[in-house]
């Protein structure tokens, strides 16, 4: 997928860096923020009575006290110049005020908004907390039972080879990762279909309705980048957009909901868990967590990611996804995500 195809809400990225803790964060919204009181929230990190999350609002969005979210997760609070971290014998979260990013147990996660600073407390935006958060650090909130049926969409063929390499295209590399992604996860039990096993055409809208006739558990779509500047490189996931919130390329948000936002978080589970897996078991560059409203995520009747296994304009890159032992390398991740994502399911 070329980068001006996956820039599918094209616009601005990160926020601007350069936030400041103190007197100039108050007064930038001394006159537009307003001090309240997040619904009250029993601890999943400690027993004991419900709390609240105090949040402010700006710019008409919900930001919650990232102190109160630690206290939440039962997790310890450190504050740096400009960033803030949050850690407990589990795991480890860290955020740098004005950036659209941050790390979720080293893991690279974009945001809908930037953190920002409220006196000398850094605030997140409350559906980065609810959708990307939540999720991730609590298995409790996913609606997904279980994992049986796998789709596997190998992206392109036909008279579309997507991305082009110097000596491979992207329709035979995720039509090859496939074939491999199928044996690993029919090794691990669950019963796969693809949307093609071979080298067609298949529409996009086709692909995402397969997974309804076909009553798909999760879809994963395959992918491969390609860009002007040869130096880039790294794998990445996207879940659907939720709506009210930013996609990763977009400057505005989007307004209207999609089928796809009734697994919103089982979306930024699963996205998480292939990201984290695909970096540690390939040895890829991580790109992030990503959202974007790409016609087969968007259309999807059940949880479903979109992974850019890498860049065929990269010529290292474009080497190892040529190669059948790489392939095998990112067929046995993402077989991997799947199962703990069904793990995290099974374990509520």
């Amino acid at each position: 997928m070329r980068a001006t195809r996956a820039a599918a809400d094209a616009g601005a990225g990160n926020r601007p860096r350069g936030g400041q803790w103190g007197a100039w964060a108050l007064a930038r919204f001394a006159a537009i923020l307003i001090l309240c009181l997040f619904p009250a929230a029993t601890t999943p990190g400690a027993s004991g009575p419900a709390f609240r999350i105090r949040y402010v609002t700006t710019g008409g969005v919900k930001y919650l006290y990232l102190e109160d979210i630690a206290r939440y997760y039962g997790m310890k609070y450190e504050a740096g110049k400009g960033s803030v971290a949050l850690r407990s014998r589990y795991s480890t979260l860290t955020f740098t005020v004005d950036r659209r990013e941050c790390t979720l147990n080293g893991v690279r996660v974009h945001l809908s908004d930037a953190p920002l600073c409220q006196g000398d407390h850094a605030v997140l935006a409350e559906p980065d907390f609810r959708l990307l958060l939540e999720p991730t650090l609590r298995s409790k909130v996913l609606k997904r039972k279980a994992v049986r049926r796998v789709l596997v969409d190998p992206g392109h063929g036909g008279r579309d080879p997507g991305a082009l390499g110097k000596t491979v295209t992207e329709e035979s590399v995720t039509l090859r990762v496939a074939q491999r992604l199928v044996v690993e996860l029919t090794r691990r039990g669950y019963a796969v279909a693809l949307t093609r096993d071979r080298d067609v055409g298949v529409t996009l809208e086709s692909r995402a309705a397969k997974a309804k006739s076909w009553r798909a558990d999760i879809l994963i779509s395959l992918h491969c980048n390609a860009v002007g500047t040869p130096s880039v490189r790294g794998a990445e996931c996207f879940r659907a957009t939720p709506e009210n919130t930013r996609s990763t390329y977009g400057s505005r948000k989007v307004d209207s909901r999609c089928t796809n936002n009734a697994w919103d978080l089982d979306n930024a589970r699963l996205a998480y868990e292939l990201q984290k897996s695909i970096v540690a078991g390939t040895g890829a560059e991580d790109r992030g967590l990503k959202s974007a409203r790409f016609l087969v995520l968007k259309e999807s009747p059940c949880p479903a990611a979109l992974v850019e296994m890498g860049y065929l304009t990269h010529p290292e890159e474009e080497r190892n996804l040529g190669s059948p032992k790489y392939q095998a390398k990112m067929a046995q991740a993402i077989a991997q995500a799947v199962a703990r994502y069904d793990q995290c399911l099974k374990s509520r």
